[in-house]
């Protein structure tokens, strides 16, 4: 039996997942061969014979099945018994599919529940009920970050959110009234001087993040966040001061969140998010959360959801009511393009990517907030190229992409990355797989950033494409990066 090949499978679990969505062998194979799947993949031609001899162990499903019944029981592929989650290390993080069933920090549905009794996970906002209840942030503030600090990759894994879930976190950033902070609390003064250092150590770490990875920096943020944690319970401060801490704390928490997914952790970043969120608030910093829900937008467009990806980010203008300065409007309209273009709807993309250059073009850097400081006209360049490449214009996308690469800065090695794995993908859509090949080659080997997994999954979909033109090299490109980055899957 096929079951004695693969002695960790346990098909049992089929069965109990197929009861439990009240579904018959036939209305199950039906259901798999109607899947629709983000990147285009046909599903298997599901009937109730080869379903009943999966749950009876006789066969063991090829990853095609595994993936659709991930999807059609709303689960993940370990959770169904088919190999543990897609989890590395902190030091070496797999690099993942964007589809969320293949993945272990995967995304959050009803299905997953008795899964996460069995192992253990956990969804991304578990704890976080108090968050926007007046007057805890601080204390929930103190559990987070006392049990994430050295590694994004705790023993306890968060669950990513999606959908109405994570909508619900923007909808507190829109109905929400800032609470007052106390004018005092026991302890010594933090006033203007202390919050100018911690501003400029806010800024060094993100230039070292640019610079080293967020596999390097997040120990270091998190670090810092404790400390700003520890002056908001235990310093006095004024009220405007302490909304300064607070502001620290969120860009903080937004850096930490980031740190964290440039490792994979995609739960524990979106932990972190949803704290920054609440902090902006505290610090009536509509800047900083809107920053903070683009950062959540471009993960969820990331990992296959850009519907989740737009709520996000019109939620975002939305809750900031008007103050944004030109820069800040920029890039969520450009990321708004993007969201737009990776859901297939060309005339949004456009009229969005047309929005973010006609606000990059009066932007005044003078008036800027720090956490901006990286958003330029070639960035808005670059994401107009990106939501060319999704909404059905590849070959169109190229010279903006381009032009992104030949502008940006070498302090920046990341998104310069990004960039050659965006115009891979274009060349690759645009019937030109050749060059994407040999743009993917080089760009893996001269990358100073090998375990960054933002690094890893770009470049991991510019093997996808490849694959999906059925260009002989596309083998060697994808093991030319497991080696490279240590990943076990690509």
């Amino acid at each position: 039996m096929a079951q004695t090949e693969h002695p960790q499978w346990n098909p049992a679990l089929l069965r109990e997942h197929r009861h439990a969505a009240g579904l018959t062998m036939e209305q199950a194979a039906e259901k798999i061969r109607n899947l629709s799947f983000p990147d285009g993949t046909t599903p298997p031609a599901a009937t109730f014979q080869m379903i009943g001899r999966h749950e009876r162990g006789q066969v063991h499903p090829g990853i095609g099945y595994q993936r659709a019944y991930a999807a059609l029981y709303r689960t993940t592929r370990s959770a169904l018994g088919f190999g543990p989650p897609q989890l590395s290390g902190p030091h070496h993080p797999a690099i993942r599919q964007s589809d969320p069933s293949l993945t272990g920090d995967g995304v959050e549905t009803p299905g997953r529940l008795g899964h996460h009794r069995r192992t253990g996970a956990v969804p991304a906002n578990i704890g976080l009920e108090r968050l926007w209840q007046p007057g805890t942030l601080p204390a929930v503030f103190e559990e987070v970050t006392a049990t994430l600090t050295a590694s994004p990759l705790p023993r306890r894994q968060f669950l990513t959110l999606s959908g109405v879930a994570l909508a619900a976190a923007a909808h507190e950033w829109l109905v929400a009234d800032p609470a007052r902070i106390s004018a005092a609390l026991t302890g010594r003064q933090a006033d203007a001087s202390v919050i100018a250092d911690l501003n400029s150590g806010v800024d060094l770490l993100r230039r070292l993040d640019d610079k080293l990875g967020g596999q390097a920096v997040y120990g270091m943020t998190v670090e810092q966040l404790r400390l700003v944690v520890g002056l908001l319970r235990n310093a006095s401060y004024s009220q405007a001061d302490g909304k300064a801490l607070h502001a620290i704390a969120a860009e903080l928490s937004r850096m930490a969140g980031w740190t964290a997914q440039d490792t994979g952790a995609h739960g524990t970043a979106q932990r972190f998010y949803l704290l920054g969120l609440r902090a902006a608030h505290e610090a009536d910093d509509p800047g900083i959360g809107a920053n903070i829900l683009r950062c959540m937008a471009e993960q969820a467009c990331g990992r296959g959801d850009p519907r989740t990806g737009i709520e996000l980010l019109r939620s975002a203008r939305a809750g900031a009511r008007g103050r944004l300065t030109a820069t800040e409007n920029a890039i969520l309209a450009g990321q708004l393009a993007v969201a737009h273009g990776r859901a297939q709807d060309r005339h949004a993309a456009q009229a969005a990517a047309d929005e973010a250059r006609d606000h990059i073009a009066q932007a005044r850097p003078d008036e800027d907030p720090p956490h901006v400081y990286w958003v330029s006209a070639h960035h808005i360049t670059y994401q107009t190229g990106v939501s060319m490449i999704f909404s059905g214009d590849p070959a169109a996308a190229i010279p903006h992409v381009r032009s992104a690469i030949d502008h940006v800065d070498p302090d920046m090695p990341r998104d310069l990355l990004e960039f050659q794995a965006s115009l891979a993908v274009a060349h690759a859509r645009s019937g030109d797989p050749d060059a994407a090949v040999r743009l993917a080659h080089d760009a893996i080997d001269t990358t100073p950033l090998t375990s960054s997994a933002l690094f890893g999954d770009s470049f991991a979909e510019v093997c996808r494409e490849v694959h999906a033109t059925g260009h002989p090299g596309a083998k060697d490109l994808a093991e030319h990066l497991r080696a490279t980055t240590g990943a076990t899957t690509v």
